[in-house]
């Protein structure tokens, strides 16, 4: 009868103990941008003079090579690459590598309040795994996989339409 009361007791006792203990932290989903990237703001900048730059830095690079990867013109560039070659050259900006990291640096805009130099994020296989570069006119310019080389694309296109996933500013 006693051993029987020590082990009611011990379950009792762990009952409550495990009631008292702060469960896991929860792991965000990996489909939401990264919360260790920190946010990227420009204020260096006027927001209308930098997008002048970024547009005319990125238009120069319509027909180089897409290269998984790729982070420069000798190379090719992937998505991410060419928009951190952009902003490095044309406004002196370092940004994370990664379309999901970019995701996670810019701040969230409404796709009707988009200038040139914002980013627009497509899911085409995860969410955020490409980006452009918005240019105006619902239109960007981005280094997509298919058919090799970058280029621009209208935003109405039904492919990206179906696939947006957000709109982000660095002003």
């Amino acid at each position: 009868m006693q051993a029987v009361r020590l082990i009611l007791s011990l379950s009792i006792i762990a009952a409550l103990s495990a009631c008292a203990s702060k469960p896991a932290p929860k792991k965000a989903p990996a489909t939401q941008a990264r919360s260790s990237v920190q946010p990227v703001r420009i204020t260096h900048i006027n927001p209308l003079h930098g997008s002048q730059e970024l547009m005319l830095n990125s238009m120069g690079l319509i027909g180089t090579p897409y290269k998984y990867g790729g982070t420069d013109t000798s190379t090719g560039f992937d998505c991410s690459g060419m928009i951190q070659f952009v902003y490095k050259n044309a406004l002196g900006v370092n940004l994370p590598r990664t379309a999901r990291d970019l995701a996670a640096a810019s701040r969230s805009i409404d796709k009707n309040q988009l200038k040139a130099g914002d980013l627009v994020f497509y899911n085409t296989g995860s969410p955020y795994s490409h980006v452009g570069l918005y240019i105006g006119n619902g239109e960007f310019i981005h280094a997509p996989s298919s058919r090799g080389t970058i280029r621009t694309e209208k935003m109405s296109n039904p492919y990206f339409a179906k696939r947006f996933t957000k709109a982000g500013t660095f002003f």
